[in-house]
């Protein structure tokens, strides 16, 4: 059960799906079944993060990349 933030350098408790992002992956279980697990990012740490499912056992924060807007100027 998601009770925390995923990030390690955060851990906020979570108190209201509407704060963040729930993350679901399917992940490999010892036995070689895969099984499917939540994750959630509070709001603060998911306006700059994400999550990634490296190899379907390990989940790791990554920093989102900066969008940035090329807009051409009207003549």
């Amino acid at each position: 059960m998601v009770s925390q933030c995923a990030n390690p350098d955060c851990r906020r408790k979570l108190r209201y799906l509407r704060d963040g992002k729930i993350y679901i992956f399917a992940m490999s279980t010892r036995n070689g079944s895969k099984s499917l697990e939540h994750f959630w990012l509070c709001g603060e740490c998911s306006k700059s993060m994400t999550l990634t499912c490296l190899k379907q056992s390990e989940v790791k924060t990554v920093r989102r990349r900066q969008v940035t807007s090329h807009r051409g100027s009207a003549a």
